[in-house]
């Protein structure tokens, strides 16, 4: 297959068309070249990469940074299929250590108290679930759980652990009391239209849970360093939107939503780090709960 790029003509965020360039680098740029050879193992044809620029820009409207091209859609395919090492994925997943299932425990607590509701009558749709592992977790405090996946084989393996998955989201409207989506909406080309979407399956009264990788010095350190391979908010090819808190909030505002601060999870044996952790996920970090405006 030929790899194509696709041109995204106004911000992804608030449509604007105008931006300035915070890094371009050719493809065929040795340092680029290098860790992208040696990220996909030598799964992507470099050649066909050649007459196109990995460029990073801002908004000059709303400040939202992305990357501009990006892989056309026959070629996003390719790339999550087979340029990905799913195998490699997969072994990351059944070898976490015990800090993951911690973290998904604690955030399955926080929905289980912001809705008043039996566990079992709790509808959770878990959007981009990838092997499922976290619905799994959902699953085993009771909670009713639903997966979405494009990966035909990470919804096989879902599956295969008990967890059920649906694969059209246009005809579940109002149905589920929590969505589920983290470190997903860094890869999407249309971030708003896909928002919209979920708010459409949302209940009224239900909540949505964003989690992106952190952007908030990727400006700063391309002005400063350049592009180095640690800029992970900002991955060639895969991560195509680079969130801060602030254009996140705003991704949710333009679906209607805004953003919603669960209980306090303090505890006297962690008290200092706790407040610490609360302060940052109320007010810096880029993973937000969102709940519909008023």
């Amino acid at each position: 297959m030929s790899v194509g790029f696709h041109q995204r003509d106004c911000c992804p965020l608030c449509e604007s068309t105008s931006n300035r360039i915070l890094c371009e680098i050719p493809y065929q740029d040795q340092r680029l070249a290098t860790f992208i050879e040696q990220f996909y193992q030598g799964r992507v044809p470099l050649e066909q990469l050649a007459s196109a620029n990995y460029r990073v820009v801002a908004c000059a409207n709303c400040e939202f940074i992305y990357q501009d091209p990006v892989l056309n859609e026959d070629a996003m395919q390719e790339l999550y299929r087979n340029w990905i090492d799913n195998q490699l994925s997969l072994q990351k997943k059944q070898t976490a250590k015990s800090k993951l299932y911690r973290q998904y425990t604690a955030q399955v607590g926080t929905l289980s108290r912001i809705i008043d509701k039996r566990p079992d009558q709790i509808r959770v749709l878990d959007f981009g679930m990838g092997w499922g592992y976290w619905s799994r977790m959902a699953q085993a405090h009771g909670l009713n759980v639903v997966g979405y996946e494009l990966s035909a084989q990470r919804v096989e393996h879902a599956r295969k652990m008990g967890v059920t998955v649906i694969d059209d989201l246009a005809v579940v409207v109002d149905d589920f009391d929590f969505i589920y989506a983290n470190q997903v909406f860094e890869h999407l080309s249309n971030p708003v239209q896909t928002m919209q979407a979920l708010c459409q399956c949302l209940k009224p009264t239900g909540f949505i849970y964003i989690r992106v990788p952190d952007g908030r010095d990727v400006a700063r350190d391309l002005a400063q360093r350049g592009w180095t391979q640690d800029l992970d908010a900002i991955h060639p090819l895969e991560h195509i939107n680079c969130f801060t808190r602030k254009t996140l909030i705003e991704l949710g505002a333009r679906a209607g939503l805004k953003p919603f601060s669960p209980p306090l999870r303090l505890s006297w044996d962690g008290l200092w780090g706790g407040i610490r952790r609360e302060i940052a996920d109320r007010w810096f970090t880029t993973h937000v709960f969102f709940s519909r405006q008023e």
